[in-house]
């Protein structure tokens, strides 16, 4: 049993906080049960639970923030994205909250709120129940550093490798990022998604530069020194800022928060004494993030024309986070307009990624006769498609679709309208474990490091994204031959070069205390 399991003082802030948090949301019902003047009343005792909630986990997250640092970014990620909008109209417009949220009611307003704060308490849950799951794996981590670290004779090629492939990738990769950009310019950035622009790009170069993204995760996963990560992170680096240049900003944030758990957790195997992250850098870490709010608010600015000298630093900061807690009007209109929705096939829109691979993968659809889906902000697509990005959009306002504009999605109000409250708890379960597991994600060997790193910049973009789009984007055929390719070449070269040498014995792979 760990120490954190065993303390009292823990156990008893815990029920402290998560009672208040408990007692909240109860009045909150029994309010909502009294009707009429009451909503306004529920609705507000349900914020208040949100907030207590928030306070009780953050407090115990700190108290192991390098462990826990995964679920951390995540939490901070789904209170922006999905709260950010009501925090803001709560504190500065409470007298036009209905407005500003756009919600129909005060009882709209209490659902929407109770989905989200039970999604988050179910992600918690899951988080710590889950514990004893990697408990084995995260105590090896806390007691041997570096020496819980997987190690192979492979992993020095397969770490050129990756670094060979990201390099000659890059130059296709670079070449389709440079074609979205010019579509950006040329049609603006809601016109972009209202067109299918033409491409002019071999199917070769298109091919090729699919091996960019998961070549870096590779080159990641065999734990690089420092100096050998100089190229590979100035050429990803380079993709993270043109990638602004499109307009989204979700990709730089994405990739930003990889690398960030990335880093936190690599310097975890490192000795006390020479981590580069303590507690002393935390100051300079905030400085640093409500800069970035402030930069990328100038961006979204500059995209809409809508700069002006006149706003201020904390201006800006606040529309930040209320323009990012948009993903709130997903849920909020999922609930506004939810006997619209046909309930008998509504389930689909959860699984909806599956449907999107399936269609758009050569085997599979040659298989079973599919036709590939082109996402393209139509009438036609907006009535039949279940990607709930567009059908929700289509359904509320569709002279906002057909110009472009949308509300997006949420893996909240995915599972809310696929399955009612009870799916919301059990996809949100899931993402706990998940967040559990990557807290020892780099105990594990470089092909699970690799996934797992692909597959963290969707979890804690989740909160506005869909809920299994992780499941297709890293177990994708395109990454699973790559994987298996770079492997089995990497096997051929140290065969090859052990019987040139003719070795006698194993070749062991000891990782380097200045790989870390």
């Amino acid at each position: 049993m760990t120490a954190e399991r065993l303390s009292v003082k823990n156990s008893f802030r815990n029920t402290i906080l998560f009672g208040i948090t408990a007692v909240l949301m109860l009045s909150a019902n029994f309010f909502m049960v009294m009707g009429g003047y009451f909503y306004e009343t529920a609705a507000d005792m349900m914020l208040a639970a949100n907030i207590a909630l928030n306070i009780a986990i953050l407090w115990d997250l700190f108290l192991d923030i390098r462990r826990n640092f995964p679920m951390l970014i995540f939490v901070g990620s789904f209170d922006l994205l999905l709260m950010g909008r009501v925090y803001i109209a709560f504190f500065r417009n409470y007298s036009q909250i209905l407005y500003y949220v756009e919600a129909e009611s005060y009882e709209n307003l209490f659902c929407a709120l109770q989905i989200v704060t039970v999604s988050l308490l179910c992600v918690y849950a899951a988080y710590k129940l889950s514990a004893p799951l990697f408990a084995k794996k995260e105590n090896k981590l806390r007691k041997e550093g570096r020496g819980a670290v997987r190690k192979t004779a492979l992993t020095p090629v397969i770490r050129q490798l990756s670094e060979a492939v990201l390099l000659i990738s890059s130059i296709a990769f670079f070449l389709i990022l440079f074609q979205s950009i010019l579509n950006v310019r040329r049609y603006g950035y809601l016109g972009s998604f209202t067109v299918q622009a033409d491409s002019n790009i071999p199917s070769a170069i298109s091919r090729l530069s699919m091996f960019f993204v998961p070549s870096f995760a590779v080159f990641l996963a065999t734990l690089p020194s420092r100096r050998q990560m100089k190229l590979p992170f100035a050429v990803y680096g380079v993709y993270m800022l043109a990638s602004l240049f499109t307009g989204r900003r979700n990709v730089f944030v994405c990739e930003a928060l990889m690398l960030l758990i990335y880093c936190v957790l690599r310097d975890n195997l490192r000795r006390k004494d020479k981590r580069i992250f303590k507690k002393g850098k935390i100051f300079w870490a905030i400085v640093a993030v409500v800069i970035l709010m402030y930069l990328l608010q100038l961006i979204a600015e500059y995209r809409a024309n809508t700069q002006s000298p006149s706003k201020g630093f904390f201006y800006l900061i606040m529309n930040f986070v209320y323009s990012q807690g948009a993903s709130f009007r997903v849920v909020i209109q999922t609930v506004n307009h939810w006997d619209l929705f046909d309930h008998t096939t509504s389930y689909r829109y959860l699984f909806y990624p599956f449907e999107l691979y399936a269609h758009n993968n050569l085997v599979i659809r040659t298989i079973f006769g599919f036709s590939p889906i082109t996402e393209i902000q139509t009438a036609n697509f907006g009535q039949t498609t279940f990607n709930f990005a567009h059908a929700l959009t289509y359904l509320v306002d569709p002279d906002r679709y057909l110009s472009g504009g949308g509300f997006g999605t949420s893996f909240v109000a995915e599972a809310y309208v696929a399955f009612g409250m009870g799916g919301t708890a059990v996809v949100s379960a899931l993402v706990g474990v998940i967040l559990r597991f990557f807290s020892s994600m780099l105990t594990r060997n470089w092909v699970v490091i690799a996934c797992s790193l692909l597959a963290v910049k969707d979890i804690v973009y989740m909160p506005r994204s869909f809920a299994f789009s992780w499941v297709t984007d890293v177990f994708s055929i395109t990454y699973l031959c790559f994987f298996v390719g770079i492997y089995l070449i990497a096997l051929l070269l140290v065969w090859f070069g052990a019987h040139i040498r003719r070795a006698k014995g194993p070749c062991n792979y000891t990782v380097p205390e200045e790989e870390l």
